[in-house]
């Protein structure tokens, strides 16, 4: 069986099934680096990430951290010791590089994840781009999370041996299915709780951050709102009072619905009750909400600034709005709430998992060393 090296910051809850999808076809060892204020911060509970975790992995931080990227000599260490068939790295950090100077002397292939939405590849300063320029020349692929950055990096590097590979940040929906069927009970008691019974409801996750563009959601929203709908908003974070500032100008009172941060079940029972989604976020690498939604059969509403807004197919299973224009979700607000309530908790993701794996599996098999 041949050997993939993963180098990554931590174990995280959108690439665990990846990794553990992995070991059906290697021999999976997982090199963990991320800064300990950085893990520490994290909105998920790692420790619970971790004990899913079907391979080898190890968290190392003995050496000096530039910024989020730990300077050590674990890169090289790991690939001699570890003899890896693939390498794959993550983004343009140090583990990259340390990856690019082992590569001639262990003659694997090396590949690299690269999270970037459209506006944010395009956006790179002089530094950067001469970075990225230095990387392509040395790595056989980026697996990226939106096609429109693929076709964009296509064109930029269209002479290049690198392949840009299309895997966005996403989990398997089958399981992921199965834990929001399994909140049924969990959903009904929100469902009396909230007062939901026949209401239409509009599920936005994630932080109160300037990026995630709530007022432009809540604005939107209170142009749509009706008694038969309900804003629900599930996260906290440094926008908390402008936020209920602005529901209270707003009058949204008996519209929107204020969980607080939720995890595990506590979040899968809203993906269980919720007809619709909506990330309005005017920068996002991607939204691992959205994969998240669609499996519980969310119809979603994404930003064009967001690169899970390639997950939707126009008015199958979601909305694309032009990010920061307000008629415009307006318009989008409107005819999702015009749409039937789900009737069942199933996955309208464009395609499975199991598609997409199966296609960067054959990209990593088909890149010549």
């Amino acid at each position: 069986m041949k050997k993939l090296l993963i180098f990554h910051p931590y174990l995280a809850t959108y690439r665990i099934d990846l990794y553990n999808r992995f070991t059906k076809d290697f021999e999976v060892k997982v090199i963990l680096t991320g800064h300990p204020k950085e893990i520490s911060g994290l909105g998920f509970n790692l420790e619970k990430v971790n004990t899913q975790a079907k391979f080898n992995y190890k968290y190392y931080n003995q050496g000096i951290y530039i910024g989020r990227h730990l300077l050590s000599s674990i890169y090289l260490k790991t690939i001699k010791e570890f003899q890896p068939d693939i390498v794959l790295a993550h983004e343009y950090g140090i583990n990259t590089l340390a990856a690019i100077a082992g590569k001639s002397l262990y003659n694997y292939k090396l590949f690299l994840t690269c999270d970037d939405s459209l506006q944010m590849a395009e956006g790179y300063s002089r530094k950067r781009k001469l970075l990225r320029n230095f990387i392509v020349k040395h790595v056989d692929g980026f697996l990226v999370v939106s096609t429109k950055t693929q076709e964009f990096l296509n064109h930029l590097y269209s002479n290049s041996h690198c392949k840009f590979i299309y895997f966005p940040i996403i989990q398997d929906d089958k399981y992921l299915e199965q834990k929001i069927n399994s909140c049924k009970e969990k959903a009904q008691e929100y469902n009396h709780n909230y007062s939901l019974e026949d209401k239409k409801i509009l599920l936005y996750v994630g932080r109160f951050d300037p990026v995630k563009n709530l007022p432009l959601l809540l604005k939107a929203y209170a142009h749509t709102k009706a008694n038969n709908n309900r804003l629900v908003l599930v996260g906290d974070g440094e926008m908390k009072f402008e936020v209920n500032k602005l529901i209270q100008e707003l009058k949204l009172n008996n519209n929107v619905i204020q969980t607080g941060a939720l995890y595990g079940n506590d979040l899968y029972a809203w993906y269980y009750l919720a007809d619709f989604s909506i990330l309005a976020s005017y920068q996002e690498a991607f939204g691992a909400v959205v994969n998240e939604a669609l499996a519980g059969g969310c119809f979603a509403i994404v930003s064009d600034h967001a690169g899970a807004h390639t997950l939707i197919q126009n008015n199958i299973n979601g909305f694309t709005f032009k990010s920061g224009d307000e008629k415009d979700l307006i318009e989008k607000l409107a005819l999702t709430f015009k749409r039937q309530k789900k009737n069942t908790i199933s996955s309208i993701m464009p395609k499975p998992f199991e598609e997409f794996y199966q296609e960067l599996l054959n990209a990593f098999n088909t890149q010549k060393l």
